[in-house]
């Protein structure tokens, strides 16, 4: 079986087959997006296994494919001209949902693919089918093992290398939000597929949405800013805790989804290490928001501490059952209150999965 996953990315593009695109930004700056598609092999019977997803072709489209014809005022055609109507094609035939993905810390090119495809396989459902697009941005894709007692400074390093790429990807990153919202835009009413799109970000990659909420919301007077998503599933978030407080984090997040959903686990080790030994504040992935006081009413808050163990760690909203089946059932629209996985908590005004 295979699955097909989209892809945007401002890493360099190699010419390496095994991984076409490497830990650096693209040579002509890192704001510049190339895009394509990949099919990814899923084997064997056990989607929430790692192992069982491994990348089989990749199909990189040309940058420019038509430079157009100033004479006539005939546009350019771009990657994305190429792109985006093929996903919205696939949407449109396979009644699917989109699930739009942005990784986090020590996750290679291809790591980001799998992991795409390993969400499709898990968040879907019969009744409710996705369609997947990753924007990849050049983390270092590093095997570290985040060990607080022994901690090296080849961490240290690479964490702060990841973190500073993430930060200046964040031009590339809102160039992709304003194609997507100018194709929507555009599109004519006989060629709209009708389904939603929906946004799942995981650790570090919230820095790199962070810094291109700023980039893209300039366009945009507060509260003006397109609901573009109707889900953003934030998961073990490496960002501050007081990140819905302020103008220059979260604060206007709210306003491109219909609903926003926080998962976090307090014992996330991955997070306490960014938390104890970078000297970065309490993170918001590991404890919520710092306050609750005028919290938007459509972010919701989910605690996986009971159900984010047993390997899953840090990877907890893609290699645990009952987190990935708290997903599908917010996808399918199912009000927090009555999934009997649930208990509601007052003081922390959300949620709490239990096995």
């Amino acid at each position: 079986m295979e699955t097909r996953v989209y892809f945007a990315t401002n890493r360099n593009h190699t010419a390496d087959p095994a991984e076409p695109f490497g830990k650096n930004y693209n040579p002509d700056g890192p704001f510049c997006v190339r895009y394509g598609y990949a099919d990814v092999t899923v084997k064997g019977k056990k989607p929430h296994d790692p192992k069982s997803y491994a990348v089989k072709t990749v199909e990189v489209i040309a940058d420019v494919i038509d430079a157009g014809d100033p004479a006539t005022k005939r546009p350019p055609t771009y990657g994305s001209d190429i792109a985006l109507p093929a996903l919205r094609d696939r949407m449109r035939a396979n009644k699917a949902d989109l699930l739009v993905f942005i990784h986090g810390f020590n996750c290679s090119f291809t790591d980001a693919l799998e992991n795409a495809a390993q969400l499709r396989q898990v968040y879907a459902t019969a009744k409710r089918p996705l369609e997947v697009a990753v924007f990849s941005w050049p983390s270092d894709g590093r095997t570290v093992v985040p060990d607080v007692s022994a901690e090296s400074s080849r961490l240290r390093l690479a964490y702060f290398n990841d973190r500073t790429d993430a930060e200046a990807s964040a031009s590339a990153m809102a160039r992709v939000l304003k194609k997507l919202v100018d194709f929507v835009k555009e599109m004519a009413q006989d060629e709209m597929c009708g389904q939603r799109i929906h946004l799942v970000v995981h650790s570090m990659g919230h820095f790199a949405l962070r810094h291109a909420i700023q980039a893209f919301g300039r366009d945009y007077k507060p509260g003006g800013m397109p609901r573009i998503f109707d889900n953003i599933f934030l998961m073990a978030a490496d960002e501050d805790n007081d990140a819905f407080e302020l103008a220059h984090k979260f604060q206007r997040l709210p306003e491109l989804a219909s609903a926003v959903h926080v998962y976090y686990a307090n014992n996330d080790r991955v997070l306490q290490v960014s938390d104890i030994t970078k000297s970065n504040p309490d993170r918001l992935g590991v404890a919520g928001p710092r306050t609750l006081t005028d919290l938007p009413r459509k972010v919701t808050l989910v605690d996986c501490t009971q159900v984010s163990g047993g390997g899953s760690g840090h990877s907890y909203y893609r290699l645990s059952p009952p987190v990935t089946n708290d997903v599908q059932a917010v996808l399918a629209g199912i009000p927090g209150d009555i999934m009997d996985w649930r208990h509601y908590v007052p003081a922390e005004r959300g949620f709490r999965i239990t096995p």
